[in-house]
């Protein structure tokens, strides 16, 4: 196994899941920090998109290329780190997915109704 394009295909499936992670569920906030209309928030998810589902797919092929090829003498490399930024970040997509589909706001007030105290 070698251990660099291991940890250069899982950086690359990190990025990618922060990519559609943003792309998901912020790109409201980014979109307003960038001064973008309606139509530039469009073409940000789709670019963010593209771009997460892009990274991931090279991660994959790279981290499964790593896997299969014979080692080098390569230094001491490790992948823990990488590991466990990219469960977190695969994990906290998965928080703020469910959270989303739970997160039932409640209707606002029709036009002509009043508030009972």
């Amino acid at each position: 196994m070698r251990k660099r394009t291991v940890k250069t295909g899982l950086n690359m499936i990190l990025i990618g899941v922060v990519s559609i992670t943003l792309a998901t569920f912020y790109h409201t906030g980014i979109a307003r920090l960038l001064l973008l209309s309606e139509g530039g928030e469009t073409m940000l998810v789709l670019i963010a998109l593209s771009i997460g589902g892009v990274a991931c797919c090279f991660g994959i092929i790279a981290t499964f290329a790593g896997m299969v090829r014979k080692p080098l003498n390569e230094p001491n490399i490790r992948l823990a780190y990488t590991v466990i930024l990219l469960i977190s970040a695969i994990m906290i997509f998965f928080f703020l997915f469910l959270m989303s589909m739970s997160n039932r706001e409640e209707p606002g007030l029709e036009p002509g109704q009043s508030i009972t105290i």
